[in-house]
């Protein structure tokens, strides 16, 4: 059994939970942006939650090949034979496809992940067959997710690099979330962050970071992030909130709080 893609306007990939322990070899974790919502999908069409799905930023349509059960954030779906899905992203910035079964895609280093910026795996094109694989069925409940209000981030490490008004200015948002923004990086426009030191060291990066480069908009490390970086990191997001941030949408606005 396969899923044919049919149209793609946007980027699709194929995600689990990535490529953990391998930051010293200069590969972070990378997985889906917002394993909640992976999670989600993947409890609809009744596997477990690190199951490989189609990762979606924009429009997708598929079609399929045989009679199969797939999983949304909106819950499960039977298709029959020849019949086609369309799914999108929105309200949310990403949204997953999950099949009964998984993937039966290729295990680099691992995981099935596509990650594009360190050349593993490819982007979804319209005439790809997707083969299900054989992930045992997990019954689970789904959870809901509920974003929070504001984001929260633990100030620092590099605070000698700002004024108090930086971070006071960080926190005063909003800030909107721009097209500009991928897998490796968000990048927001608000008020403007000024440094007052350079950062004269290279340093390990986490999901998560806000880098301030020298225009003093930030940049919210994403999945593909650098392993390491030398913009001064004025704040991190805390991690039980790192998924409710990704899934924010383009256009969409932020405020942060300190935790």
């Amino acid at each position: 059994m396969s899923l044919v893609i049919t149209r793609v306007a946007g980027l699709a990939t194929i995600q689990d939970l990535g490529r953990p322990g391998r930051m010293h070899e200069g590969l972070p974790r990378g997985g889906a942006l917002v394993p909640a919502l992976l999670a989600r999908a993947n409890r609809a069409a009744g596997n477990p939650d690190d199951t490989a799905a189609i990762e979606i930023f924009g429009q997708l349509a598929v079609r399929a090949e045989q009679d199969i059960t797939v999983g949304t954030d909106a819950g499960s779906q039977r298709l029959r034979a020849g019949e086609e899905l369309e799914l999108g992203s929105e309200p949310s910035r990403v949204a997953y496809l999950a099949m009964r079964g998984g993937t039966n895609t290729p295990i680099i280093l691992g995981s099935r992940s596509a990650h594009l910026s360190a050349g593993l795996g490819d982007p979804l094109r319209a005439g790809d067959a997707i083969a299900v694989g054989d992930a045992a069925m997990a019954e689970t409940p789904i959870l809901p997710f509920v974003a929070p209000e504001m984001i929260r981030v633990v100030r620092g490490p590099d605070r000698q690099a700002f004024s108090r008004k930086a971070i006071e200015a960080l926190e005063s948002g909003p800030y909107c979330i721009l097209p500009a923004s991928d897998r490796v990086g968000t990048r927001l426009s608000g008020p403007v962050l000024e440094r007052t030191a350079a950062l004269d060291v290279s340093r390990p990066m986490v999901r998560g970071a806000i880098e301030i480069p020298t225009d003093g908009q930030p940049i919210v490390l994403g999945a593909e992030h650098p392993t390491t970086g030398g913009y001064p990191v004025v704040a991190v997001i805390v991690s039980d909130d790192l998924d409710a941030f990704h899934a924010i949408r383009i256009g969409g606005s932020v405020t942060f709080i300190a935790s």
